[in-house]
């Protein structure tokens, strides 16, 4: 029987692509246990879904769906995976949380966060969907929009966890075992700006958005506009942070290690480099 050389070629293309698959689906997938939250953490009723990541506590209403649920797990593992060992250790000893909004959840509808309905000068419901943590408040909150990367999520191309829980490293993992840090950030947005970076952009309004809009860059979830639109500019990338603010780049590398794959269903396009 004469085999031709294009058979040959597709049943080797199949054999490789087999065995690709089959390597691929023995490599180990984390799971995360969805539970009711432990007692001992004594949370608000308003909360039916727990699962512990690294020791920070992943907490939502039952309305949360799982995909979304899981999608925070994976992101705050991934981001807490390389933190310095002090840094997490100083966030698990507040019981730092990530609250996850329902699609049809408000600001206002997470117990913490409640209070806030009684603001007069800002719609917070409108506002925000998702808040960094404190040290007096170490809850970090997004919303299920933002973490399945719908079609109405309004923050089309960017990561709110990764941005919102960068406030909580910052604030609640970072300084109270840094007291200088603060300073240099500030030295080095001060020294940015001189130079003419960050003109018009969300990153220049202080320095916890100046640290929080470069872990956006590091983790290649931003945004990103030809001319700067008041939010945002060209960069948007770890490459693109390393070309324009190296001193940032270098700070964000002491807390976070490179990568190549990222659990975001975000991912920046990067159509805009200098």
């Amino acid at each position: 029987m004469k085999i031709h050389k294009k058979s040959i070629f597709l049943l080797s293309l199949i054999a490789g692509i087999l065995l690709f698959s089959n390597l691929f689906a023995n490599e180990p997938v984390k799971e995360y246990e969805i539970v009711t939250p432990p007692k001992k953490l004594e949370l608000d009723p308003f909360y039916k879904k727990y699962v512990n990541v690294n020791g920070i506590h992943i907490i939502s209403s039952y309305r949360v769906p799982d995909s979304a649920f899981v999608k925070a797990c994976e992101i705050i593992d991934f981001m807490t995976g390389g933190l310095p060992t002090e840094v997490l250790d100083q966030m698990v000893k507040l019981n730092t949380r990530v609250g996850i909004m329902a699609r049809y959840e408000g600001t206002t509808d997470i117990p913490e966060h409640a209070h806030l309905a009684n603001d007069t000068t800002l719609n917070w419901d409108v506002r925000a969907r998702g808040l960094g943590g404190t040290m007096e408040h170490p809850l970090t909150t997004c919303a299920e929009e933002n973490l399945l990367c719908y079609q109405i999520d309004k923050y089309h191309a960017e990561d709110i966890l990764i941005h919102e829980f960068a406030h909580t490293i910052h604030g609640v993992g970072i300084i109270p075992l840094d007291d200088k840090f603060n300073d240099l950030l500030q030295e080095k947005l001060d020294a940015a700006m001189a130079a003419g970076k960050y003109e018009n952009t969300y990153a220049a309004t202080n320095i916890w958005e100046y640290w929080a809009e470069g872990v956006q860059n590091w983790f290649n979830v931003n945004a990103e506009v030809e001319t700067t639109d008041g939010k945002h500019n060209w960069v948007n990338t770890r490459s693109d942070m390393k070309k324009y603010d190296p001193d940032l780049y270098e700070i964000v590398s002491r807390y976070f290690p490179e990568f190549e794959d990222s659990p975001s269903c975000h991912a920046a396009v990067n159509l805009y480099v200098q």
